[in-house]
């Protein structure tokens, strides 16, 4: 496979600006770690926090990953594979296609050196979002409908994202982020949310809806700090949002007794029979979007 180098449309400007418009020079930036770098798969892969000066004098943060050999392999890239962050971008690429909220790409890029794969993705922070139990921790006690507005938030971006056969696979509270959205909160109006997920890489296309979304909801609900009540009004907005109200009765009944080991897998009947039109329409979508 050959190097590639893909910026997001406005943001060549910006990188021109920094100095940091060749994978040289985003390669060898001498930047603190965000986070301790991940040694496995016979490389490593780290994630720094950068501020970029913008031309009219402001600035803007950046999450930089940076990876060598840091690889998952495939079906197409039986042998050497191809480095994590680029299913990762692939990922960023289908949710804005789908209008699930999450990071906005800035770069990616990645080449081969010596018999190594090295890799950069660089994603604006999401300003003004904060993780969710963070949220909904900073809301008062009382605040019944700023809770429900919250949650209804969480649910629908959620929702949305396996309503396209996205399977996120490690959906747990730290990798949804919140923020309220000032633009419709005022008075004594009803608080508005918006939620993005986050740590894209292990996400995947799945079928039928109720395996992807049990799946996901699963790991949620095992690992999510929350208060009494917050899992019947995040499971009541989200299975609001679901196509299928078979999928919805099944859900209900099965998510909550797997997060203890007692589960039904029968699926519904209406799953199993789109079963085909699913796989259809992954194959088209891994197809349009393949590197």
């Amino acid at each position: 496979m050959s190097d590639r180098w893909v910026v997001s449309d406005g943001d060549r400007e910006l990188l021109a600006h920094n100095g940091l418009d060749t994978f040289d020079s985003l390669w060898d930036l001498d930047l603190d770690w965000f986070e301790e770098p991940n040694h496995r798969r016979s490389g490593w892969s780290g994630v720094s926090r950068h501020l970029l000066r913008t031309p009219d004098g402001g600035c803007c943060a950046v999450f930089i990953k940076r990876q060598q050999n840091h690889n998952f392999k495939s079906l197409f890239h039986p042998v050497d594979g191809l480095p994590t962050t680029c299913r990762e971008y692939r990922n960023i690429c289908r949710l804005k296609a789908n209008g699930v909220p999450c990071p906005d790409l800035v770069l990616y890029g990645h080449r081969r050196r010596c018999g190594q794969w090295q890799a950069i993705l660089i994603t604006r922070a999401l300003d003004g979002y904060r993780p969710l139990e963070d949220c909904l921790d900073a809301l008062a006690e009382d605040d019944v409908r700023g809770r429900a507005a919250l949650l209804a938030s969480v649910a629908a971006t959620i929702c949305r994202m396996h309503a396209h056969s996205l399977r996120h696979s490690s959906l747990y509270a730290k990798h949804i982020f919140v923020k309220p959205d000032t633009r419709s909160s005022s008075g004594g109006a009803t608080p508005q949310f918006d939620a993005a997920v986050i740590d894209l890489e292990k996400m995947r296309f799945g079928f039928p809806l109720f395996r992807v979304a049990a799946h996901d909801l699963d790991q949620l609900c095992r690992h999510w700090r929350r208060r009494e009540g917050d899992w019947d009004a995040f499971m009541g907005s989200y299975l609001s949002h679901m196509p299928s109200r078979l999928t919805a009765r099944w859900l209900k009944d099965a998510v909550v007794p797997r997060a203890v080991g007692q589960i039904d897998c029968r699926p519904p009947v209406s799953d199993v029979r789109s079963g085909a039109g699913a796989a259809s329409e992954t194959a088209a979508a891994t197809e349009t979007i393949s590197v």
